[in-house]
């Protein structure tokens, strides 16, 4: 027995029942302060798992088509009387189908070079209540101008290989071909289901084989409605990605197709809880580059804009003078461009362009299918990109297209209050 305790259980003024009664005390003293941290942790536990909910939804097969991707759709074999809402110049359309769905093709008119095409997505053989796509010749021989509606992926080819695909080789003689044209389809799969959450009904979207999702206040009975107010209204998001509404996050876990169901979380925005997603209204992924003259790339306390372009992009050259003029009217804007290059060898020929055009602001090139690159970070494959990053690093505005610059505009104005 080691001194202290000697002189524990020898101490004159403590008898046995007392030294008892101290370690009894004592013992439960720490066994409720085990039981108060126990109960803290649970605690801990349980306010963060308020925080998510996890949310089974039952869902409908809305499109029942499923054909693959950027498929040549076949002259059709139903005779024309049997469809609605046909041009009566016979001589200025053809009809393609596959899989159960009929196009029309059609040129406006004998002199000029516009055409539109349209589906027949619910298959009622009347064109008249489906989307008409427009584009004009230049839009379709230029493939770089042409950006086709993303609703059934519509592709027009001007050019055909003999195996079947769209490309850049000699025309073919084919009776696919009207005008040197033929169109190509990809219909998406629409699962809709919906849920009540904080007393607000919500619908939730899962396209494309669960590749991409909407969340939304309602869902169009229609499915070419449907379509398109997912598509126009650029609802739809990459299943990675969160979705935010009314002050939440909207995560897609997954589908089962066998049993119609889909679950998502649910999560309360906060500073806290707030993703980093390279998409509007979530803070904007880190950027690490070096410009063309090797300095890093930094962003600084104002408001950023990155332009993502390259120098085989003609859209992207298109807009430059619209950048040039946003550079010089608003000079506290930190203006990036990031060109996507083949090789480096494209180098001389961006700081040859970036000087004639000038261009006067940070320029970084990078490579097409470098992973790690900025433009793979922020999920752009589409040229040109613009996206503005505000000072606490909050995405604000992304757009694609050239057409897209007059919203751009529109959003510095917004900004800058002019």
């Amino acid at each position: 027995m080691s001194r202290y305790n000697f002189r524990l259980y020898h101490d004159p003024n403590r008898n046995l029942n007392q030294i008892v009664n101290m370690y009894q005390i004592n013992k439960i003293r720490k066994d409720r302060s085990i039981i108060a941290c126990f109960l803290v942790f649970l605690t801990t536990l349980t306010a963060i798992g308020q925080n998510t909910n996890t949310i089974t939804i039952g869902m409908e097969h809305r499109v029942q088509n499923v054909i693959g991707t950027n498929i040549f759709m076949y002259k059709c074999g139903f005779p024309n009387e049997e469809f609605k809402g046909l041009p009566t110049d016979t001589t200025s359309f053809r009809l393609y189908e596959q899989a159960s769905i009929v196009c029309a093709l059609v040129r406006v008119d004998q002199k000029s070079d516009s055409y539109f095409c349209v589906f027949d997505i619910n298959e009622d053989h009347d064109f008249s209540n489906d989307y008409h796509y427009c584009f004009t010749r230049k839009q379709i021989l230029d493939e770089r101008v042409f950006t086709p509606q993303r609703y059934a992926n519509i592709w027009i080819a001007p050019r055909i290989r003999l195996n079947g695909v769209a490309g850049h080789g000699g025309i073919v003689t084919s009776p696919l071909a009207f005008d040197e044209l033929v169109p190509m389809l990809s219909v998406h799969d629409f699962f809709i289901g919906y849920f009540d959450y904080q007393g607000k009904t919500y619908h939730v979207c899962s396209a494309n084989n669960k590749e991409e999702f909407a969340v939304t206040d309602s869902i169009p009975v229609n499915n070419d409605e449907l379509a398109r107010k997912l598509l126009q209204q650029n609802l739809l998001r990459k299943v990675q990605f969160p979705i935010i509404r009314d002050n939440l996050i909207f995560k897609f876990i997954d589908i089962n197709f066998s049993r119609q169901q889909c679950r998502i979380s649910v999560t309360p925005l906060t500073n806290a809880t707030m993703p980093t997603t390279p998409y509007e209204g979530f803070r904007a992924p880190a950027i690490s580059a070096k410009d063309i003259k090797g300095k890093t790339v930094k962003l600084g306390s104002n408001y950023t804009l990155l332009d993502f372009w390259g120098t085989w992009c003609k859209p992207c050259i298109s807009i430059i003078p619209e950048l040039v003029d946003i550079h010089q009217r608003y000079p506290k804007l930190n203006l990036v461009s990031v060109a996507v290059e083949g090789s480096m060898d494209d180098l001389p020929k961006l700081k040859k362009l970036t000087k004639e055009l000038n261009m006067d602001w940070t320029h970084v090139c990078q490579l097409h299918g470098d992973t790690a690159n900025v433009a793979s970070n922020f999920d752009v494959f589409s040229f040109p990109t613009t996206i503005i990053i505000d000072p606490d690093g909050k995405i604000i505005y992304r757009g694609s297209g050239s057409n897209s610059t007059d919203k751009l505009k529109a959003k510095l104005r917004e900004i800058f209050r002019e």
